[in-house]
């Protein structure tokens, strides 16, 4: 079984039938899959009017309905004034993960940390962009620059993962990670935060085998913290031929590397399931 850990869904495009296909004829047998995004994520082309709350979330619930290899998660405004309300009403509907995008605010913003605490509290993962967010003319980078989630070392319990490696801060990002995983070794704290590395692309492909280099040979533990995700589907249906050649590449430099055969599975099975708190499964 291969999961992709990073498929958007919009309103409009709820054909779990295609979304299976595509996804099998890029090599995967399902995934993590967002809600259609929250009234303060707004991207160019998006053209669907956002639905209410309950609607996304019962949306992408059916999207992956019957399917045990789709993973449903809500993409949260952590800073609505309900937005610990939604949290409660999301994990009671079935949503078993929540996907956050800091488009206006700082992810460590007063607001926003009490819902974290909450997430963690009912033992669900939260997937966070970083880097560079193509959201238009918002300024939004300085919201995304991977230092700013240092905060969520307070957070108990919490599982989080930032999302395309936070290109082009890749650097830093590799650099926060050393620092949760630094306090996870030495604290002893079984109670500690815990930071996974999402890789989907955000990194163009001049910049991709140089992320791995620094991923995959900085002395860091990362084998059991990297989830495998493609960025797919944010104007349509997913996209299979563009994950096939997402995949074709990353084998290629992987091959090049001579890294573990078992890398792969450790990427797009083991930890993606131990992130959502399934690593029976």
């Amino acid at each position: 079984m291969l999961l992709d850990a990073h498929i958007h869904s919009l309103y409009t495009y709820t054909d779990q039938h295609e979304l299976i296909r595509n996804l099998n004829e890029a090599g995967f047998d399902g995934g993590i899959v967002f809600s259609h995004a929250p009234r303060s994520v707004t991207f160019p082309g998006m053209k669907a009017e956002t639905p209410s709350n309950e609607a996304r979330m019962d949306a992408v619930l059916q999207y992956t309905k019957g399917q045990k290899n789709l993973f449903p998660f809500y993409f949260l405004d952590p800073t609505e004034p309900d937005a610990g309300e939604q949290v409660d009403i999301a994990v009671r509907k079935g949503i078993v993960g929540f996907k956050i995008i800091c488009s206006r605010f700082f992810p460590c913003d007063a607001r926003a940390m009490p819902v974290y605490q909450r997430i963690a509290a009912l033992n669900k993962p939260i997937l966070f962009h970083a880097g560079i967010l193509f959201d238009g003319r918002n300024a939004s980078g300085d919201f995304n620059r991977p230092c700013n989630f240092e905060g969520l070392l307070e957070i108990e319990r919490l599982r989080f993962a930032l999302a395309h490696a936070a290109w082009p801060w890749t650097d830093e990002c590799l650099a926060v990670y050393g620092k949760f995983q630094n306090y996870l070794q030495y604290s002893k704290d079984e109670s500690a935060c815990e930071m996974f590395l999402d890789v989907c692309p955000g990194t163009p492909p001049v910049y991709r085998k140089a992320l791995w280099e620094r991923i995959l040979f900085a002395g860091y533990a990362v084998k059991n913290n990297i989830l495998y995700g493609i960025d797919s589907g944010l104007e349509g249906p997913y996209d299979s031929e563009y994950a096939r050649r997402v995949v074709s590449r990353d084998q290629a430099i992987f091959e090049e590397f001579l890294v573990g055969e078992d890398l792969w599975d450790f990427l797009c099975r083991k930890n993606i399931l131990r992130f959502l708190n399934l690593s029976g499964r």
